[in-house]
């Protein structure tokens, strides 16, 4: 009888320590799988979106020369990476009406020194005489370069600048220029190109879908690869109303200056830009990996009372890591970021687990996201 009483005693030790361990496993499972989540609040900050281009650098004050004679090039004197100041002599050509040039000039100073010989004979004023005195010395001067320049005329650089294109020859005729030598490829159509080297522009290509976005005066951030380590500013200058097609892409040339020159800058070096669209300051904004879509409208997984929950927003401007928001939120909201869960640690951005919104916009981990305003 008493062995009796101790097996029962036994088994419902037994049963109630089995029913305890299973609580307990089915706690802790429930603890496992139970979802976290990372939150971030709303914040009120400036949201600026940006549009990325990339573009080379140019001159915006390249001239290129060409002879307005009707002789052959004589002699070429601009060499290419030369600098050179206005009025540095660049070619001499030949001149193909030097002698008719010479006998206009002999005409009209042998016309001058009769004019003067009569004044003086009709005993003229010492006004008229001084006058027609001043006309001889003009028409002695305009012979003389003539017959200086009776089978050449030299050709002088408009601009302060550097030589960077040279296509003349000697024996080249005027608009039959040969292929000469250039710097870093420059493309020229002048016997010589001169450019101003401290005057440089950046000419970037946009596509027509988002050219009605671009206007004059638009701020842009920019970067050269040449560079990596400097930062530049500028402004778009100036937008060409003719596009450029090219395999059945429609673009148009934007034009954008560089506030600082730097020395290390050269022709056709390849810039990064980052040309400012629009900005709304002092709104309501969260990063844009929380952002998510179904059919028209959009959602966000926000914190009440402990319990994530989805929230219809309404949404404005999209920046590179922040999106406005215009209605559905105040600041200071709690919105998950990630959430997961503990047994497989798996994680889920933007949304609560099994959510069922798609994916989310955007990427990245908002505990990286900048807060306060900006």
């Amino acid at each position: 009888m008493e062995r009796r009483y101790i097996a029962a005693i036994a088994v419902v030790v037994i049963v109630v320590a089995g029913g305890f361990g299973v609580s307990r496993w089915r706690v802790s499972r429930a603890e496992s799988e139970a979802p976290h989540v990372q939150t971030a609040k709303v914040e009120v900050g400036t949201v600026a979106p940006t549009l990325a281009i990339t573009g080379y650098v140019f001159s915006s004050d390249k001239r290129e020369i060409n002879s307005t004679g009707s002789g052959p090039v004589l002699e070429v004197i601009a060499t290419v990476g030369e600098t050179v100041s206005a009025g540095d002599a660049l070619l001499k050509v030949e001149r193909g009406t030097a002698g008719q040039t010479v006998n206009i000039a002999y005409a009209d100073l042998t016309a001058a020194r009769a004019r003067l010989q009569d004044l003086l004979g009709q005993e003229a004023s010492d006004d008229e005489i001084a006058t027609q005195e001043a006309v001889l010395d003009e028409a002695q001067d305009e012979y003389s370069r003539s017959v200086e320049n009776r089978y050449s005329t030299t050709i002088y650089s408009p601009i302060d600048g550097t030589v960077i294109a040279v296509s003349a020859r000697i024996g080249d005729e005027p608009g039959g220029g040969s292929s000469g030598s250039a710097a870093g490829g420059a493309q020229s159509t002048g016997l010589v190109t001169v450019a101003d080297l401290h005057r440089l522009q950046v000419e970037a290509a946009i596509d027509q879908a988002d050219i009605s976005k671009i206007a004059v005066d638009q701020t842009v951030d920019l970067t050269l690869d040449a560079l990596p380590r400097k930062k530049f500013t500028g402004k778009v200058v100036s937008i060409d109303p003719i596009p450029q097609t090219s395999q059945n892409v429609v673009t148009y040339n934007v034009y954008v200056s560089i506030d600082e020159f730097d020395s290390g800058m050269r022709l056709g070096m390849s810039s990064n830009l980052e040309i400012a669209l629009e900005k709304h300051e002092d709104v309501l904004y969260v990063p844009n990996v929380v952002i998510r879509t179904r059919g028209d409208e959009q959602y966000v997984t926000k914190m009440v009372d402990g319990t994530p929950t989805e929230v219809a927003v309404k949404t404005g401007l999209v920046a590179s890591d922040r999106t406005e928001i215009i209605s559905g939120l105040r600041e200071g909201d709690e919105i998950v970021t990630q959430s997961f869960t503990a047994a497989d640690g798996q994680s889920q951005r933007g949304s609560f687990g099994g959510g069922g919104f798609g994916g989310p916009v955007g990427g990245g981990n908002f505990s990286r996201f900048g807060g306060g305003r900006r």
